[in-house]
């Protein structure tokens, strides 16, 4: 090819692939750390929007310290009929586009999680800057109101609240973290049942404390009386929220759901007098193993739990570096931890809910019969039973061989 036929070979890419035809400013944006999601009395939906604002970020001031009026996020609220229409709307309120790639976790309003999911789940697989892998978490009453409040000393609450939920998986897993694409594989899945963390403020609430929580007047106190936290677990099953979980139910279901990573026992000695003297076991590895198994016309679910851990508190009488006193305590962690899973797994056969997934793991293990089963999984899953083992290992009982202030 000659230099000329080369140099109009040039032209012609350039003009077909223009780099920058699309190109947005970031100050032509407002990025997002989080949004909210709620169900209106006229049947509308609100969509809440928690905007960073860069400036009180960069100066290190948006915490409320250096004198700074000004937050480092900012909400504002959208009435629409659709998610989408409410991301357009919010145009004629802000003078900068709302992205929402960097969106770290969704608040669900109550009203709303009953109302269904599948609006929220169609809007993140449609939009193309939304993000399949942000954290899903349901509020007890409205979103909006949630989404304005802070969470001191960290800045910016969505991010604040996105690391709560991943460190709660990894360290406690009572609640563990759901995300929108989780959420989907949920709906399609045989059981179209998952758990969503809840959270909500705990405290003495009043009309003064809660306006508070969302200025920085709640950065000037080393202790403030409202604070957000993770509380229970929001059950759905077809997208609906159906009810609510506490702590030990919730844990229970953990175990069922093979999602326990790190957690704590606390159990009792065994050899109580006038008070209850509990110990706790920092729980390293818990392996869970779940078998279905058919007794005539019904199922039952093999539970095998095997879990390692340190022991690192006790307030037991006996001296814990005899092999007969390490087994007893092994005994009363697995007890206590059958309590665990037979509390969380009571409280889903009366909400009829297969939050644990065996409606998978039964289709899977009898292909053939589950078509029958299908047409009546409700009732069927009701009538389940369990038989769990739990095979508890204390691998560091600790150096110290008595509790402290043991006259034996």
């Amino acid at each position: 090819m000659s230099q000329l036929g080369r140099f109009i070979w040039v032209l012609v890419i350039l003009f077909i692939l223009p780099g920058c035809w699309n190109r947005v400013e970031l100050n032509e944006l407002w990025v997002t750390a989080a949004t909210g999601v709620d169900m209106m009395d006229d049947g509308q939906w609100m969509v809440s929007y928690q905007l960073i604002v860069p400036s009180a970020l960069a100066s290190g001031t948006g915490g409320g310290t250096g004198g700074s009026t000004q937050p480092a996020s900012h909400v504002f609220s959208v009435k629409s009929k659709t998610y989408n229409q409410a991301l357009s709307y919010s145009n004629l309120k802000t003078s900068r586009r709302i992205y929402v790639a960097h969106n770290r976790v969704v608040f669900i309003g109550k009203r709303a999680a009953e109302k269904g999911m599948d609006r929220l789940i169609d809007f993140y697989l449609r939009n193309t800057e939304a993000r399949e892998m942000v954290n899903m978490i349901v509020t007890d009453g409205l979103a909006s109101d949630l989404i304005k409040k802070l969470l001191p000393p960290e800045k910016l609450q969505g991010a604040a609240m996105a690391e709560l939920v991943n460190k709660e998986s990894d360290m406690l897993s009572l609640f563990p973290k759901v995300r929108v694409y989780e959420f989907v594989l949920s709906m399609n899945s045989d059981s179209k049942s998952i758990g969503v963390p809840v959270a909500e403020l705990i405290g003495e609430r009043d009309y003064q404390d809660e306006k508070e929580a969302e200025s920085l007047d709640v950065f000037k106190k080393t202790s403030t009386p409202l604070k957000l936290a993770l509380t229970k677990l929001a059950v759905f099953q077809k997208g609906k929220l159906k009810g609510f979980l506490n702590k030990k139910e919730s844990l229970g279901v953990s175990y069922l759901s093979q999602k326990v990573n790190n957690t704590e026992v606390s159990f009792p000695c065994g050899e109580q007098s006038n008070r209850e003297m509990y110990s706790s076991l920092l729980v390293n590895s818990a392996d869970v193993k779940l078998t279905p198994r058919k007794t005539n016309s019904h199922y039952t679910m093999q539970v095998g739990v095997k879990i390692n851990g340190t022991l690192n508190e006790t307030t037991c009488t006996k001296d814990i570096s005899k092999t007969k006193t390490i087994h007893d305590l092994e005994e009363q962690i697995a007890k206590e931890v059958t309590s665990t899973i037979n509390e969380g797994w009571a409280k889903l056969q009366e909400l009829g809910v297969d939050a644990t997934g065996f409606a998978d793991r039964i289709h899977r293990r009898f292909p053939k019969e589950w078509k029958t089963v299908e047409k009546d999984w409700e009732q069927e899953f009701k009538r389940i039973e369990l038989d769990i083992r739990v095979d508890a290992r204390i691998k560091r009982p600790g150096l110290l061989q008595k509790r402290i202030g043991s006259q034996t």
